[in-house]
Parts: structure tokens; C-alpha cells; sequence
């Protein structure tokens, strides 16, 4: 192999990735619809796979290009002697009219600038959570139901919801507590707690933040939707593990059509039991291997590009401990 080639690999790999990938992760539902907690992790290890593949993109193409030195003559005699040190190929550069310092310098601005982002977007999901938090604090009663520590909100719309445990946890409406039957109550209670438990939170704000600017990548885009999808899946299968499919499939029918009759806002920084969409998972999942050849290929896809990327950031990383020695 010669760093060509790998940049070649690289770059082909994120556009096809990038463009094909929605089209993949539609075909792969079927099995990822199986084990959705597997899923959520694939997901978000693809996101961050795909990130760091882009970011090796600059670095790679360094080993490949020479140019012009707009650097101090001491700068460019440590920038060379650092290339020189990470490059495991030594092959022939080819000359272009722009400087190699670019592209160290734009994949370290690009970091710099998400990170911002990043902290910007998790400050404002913070704050919204709060708010969130505070709305129900206010009207809500701590309670104890059926094992389970919730947030009682004096409101005759049926919901549920759950904010991380360090901003209420589990909430719930008088509203929902009167329509449902016992079962459908525990259903509702357990899945609310798996998001809790199951750290979906967490997950979803990471996976947002890694997003953060680079929706308009449409496989990123379509990941961080369907990852909101899969651990709602995860919750279900929790909660049908605790009370049986027949209550939580009719908690969430009557949660779902409860939702379209109201208007009432989502609140940010929750996750909702609702919705009739899940109960045909849960009343006939999909069976045999539909969606496992999908699943694969984009598992080995993800595996290729996440070798493929440390291949250039390991060498760097190697030769800035070394000293560029």
C-alpha cells in the first residue's frame, strides 16, 4: 500500500458511506429492529468512526502532496522533520501549488470549531433541560409507584416521559395514571426507567453533539434520527420483559392517540413513551435474516474506515510522543 492508495481508500470510503448509508440503515432495520441496544451502539460507533475518518482525510493527504513553505524556516524544518517521522510509506510527494501546512492546519481548525460547537449545543441542551425540569417540578408531587420513583404532574393530558435522573427522572400525568390499567401503568413506568437505566440520555447528547454541523451529511443525519428510534425499541423490549407485550402495546396505543389529539409541545431533553408505531414490532417482529446482509456490510464498512483512519492518526500520534525523532 502506498499513502495514494490509503487517501484514495479514505476518501472513497467517506463519500460512499456518506451518500449510500441511509439508503443501508433503512435495509438493515429488520434485524437492527432485533437487538436495539446493539443497534444504538453500532450507530453512534459509526457516527464517531465516520468523524474520525474525515479528520485523517488532511493528514493523509500530507504524506501525498508538497508545496510552497509559508512557515518560519524553523516551523517547516520541525513540520517536515514530523512528517517525516509519521509517514510509514516514504514514498514520492507530488508537488501542487498549495502548502502541506494547510492541511494539518484545517483538520485541527475543524476540531477546534466542533468542539466549540459541541459545548455551545450541550450548554443549550443543558439549559433547556432545566427549563424543562422546572416546569414540572413546579406543578409535579414526588411519588412512589409500583417500585418505581416518579414525578406526579396534576395534568389531565395522558403522558409520560423521563428527564435524566439529575433533572426528575421518570415523570408522569394524572391524566395517564387514570387511563391506564395497572399492567398498562407498569409497562409505561418500566420503560421510562430502562432510558434511565440504560443511559439513552447520555447516549442521544453525545451522538447529537458529534452531529453537531455535519447534519447535512446524509448518513449522519440519518443515524442520529434512527437512533432515537432504536432505543425507544430498547425501552420497549425492557419494559414487555416486565409487565408482557399485550399491556405496554396497549399503553402505547393509548399514549399515541392521546399525542395526536393534543397539541402540546415536546419538551426538550425528554423521552417519550408514545406512539402506536412500535406496536407492530411488538405484536409480530420480524423474523428470519431479512436485513442481515445490509447490517453487515455496513458494520464491515464502519470496521474498514475506523482501521483505515488509524492508520494515519496512530503514526502521528506515535511520532508526536517520540518527539518527531
Amino acid at each position: 500500500m502506498t499513502s495514494g492508495l490509503l487517501a484514495a481508500m479514505l476518501i472513497i470510503g467517506l463519500v460512499v458511506s456518506a451518500l449510500a448509508g441511509p439508503r443501508v440503515l433503512r435495509s438493515a432495520a429488520p434485524l437492527l429492529m432485533r437487538v436495539p441496544r446493539l443497534a444504538a451502539g453500532l450507530l453512534a460507533g459509526g457516527v464517531a468512526a465516520w468523524v474520525l475518518t474525515l479528520l485523517a482525510v488532511g493528514p493523509v493527504l500530507a504524506w501525498v502532496l508538497s508545496g510552497p513553505v509559508v512557515l518560519p524556516a524553523r516551523a517547516a524544518q520541525v513540520c517536515e522533520q514530523c512528517l517525516a517521522a509519521a509517514n510509514p510509506f516514504g514514498d514520492q510527494t507530488f508537488n501542487t501549488p498549495f502548502p502541506v501546512a494547510i492541511l494539518l492546519a484545517l483538520p485541527a481548525a475543524a476540531v477546534l470549531l466542533h468542539l466549540t460547537s459541541v459545548s455551545i449545543e450541550t450548554i443549550r441542551r443543558r439549559r433547556s433541560t432545566l427549563r424543562t425540569a422546572m416546569r414540572y417540578r413546579q406543578t409535579a408531587r414526588p411519588r412512589r409507584m409500583h417500585g418505581y420513583d416518579v414525578l406526579l404532574a396534576d395534568d389531565s393530558h395522558p403522558f409520560a416521559l423521563s428527564l435524566p435522573r439529575r433533572h426528575g427522572g421518570i415523570v408522569i400525568s394524572t391524566g395517564a395514571v387514570q387511563l391506564f390499567s395497572v399492567d398498562e401503568l407498569v409497562a409505561v413506568l418500566a420503560h421510562e426507567h430502562a432510558h434511565l437505566q440504560q443511559r439513552h440520555h447520555l447516549i442521544t447528547a453525545i451522538v447529537s453533539g458529534l452531529t453537531t454541523r455535519l447534519r447535512w451529511i446524509p448518513m449522519l443525519a440519518a443515524a442520529e434520527d434512527a437512533l432515537g428510534h432504536y432505543l425507544e425499541i430498547a425501552a420497549d423490549d425492557h419494559a414487555r420483559r416486565v409487565s408482557g407485550t399485550p399491556a405496554l402495546a396497549g399503553a402505547l396505543l393509548v399514549l399515541g392517540q392521546a399525542a395526536r389529539l393534543s397539541q402540546q409541545p415536546t419538551a426538550e431533553g425528554a423521552l417519550y413513551a408514545l406512539g402506536p408505531n412500535r406496536i407492530a414490532h411488538l405484536v409480530q417482529p420480524d423474523r428470519g435474516t431479512a436485513g442481515a446482509v445490509a447490517a453487515t456490510a455496513s458494520t464491515c464498512c464502519m470496521a474498514a474506515l475506523t482501521a483505515l483512519a488509524a492508520f494515519v492518526h496512530i503514526p502521528y500520534m506515535l511520532a508526536a510522543l517520540s518527539g518527531c525523532i
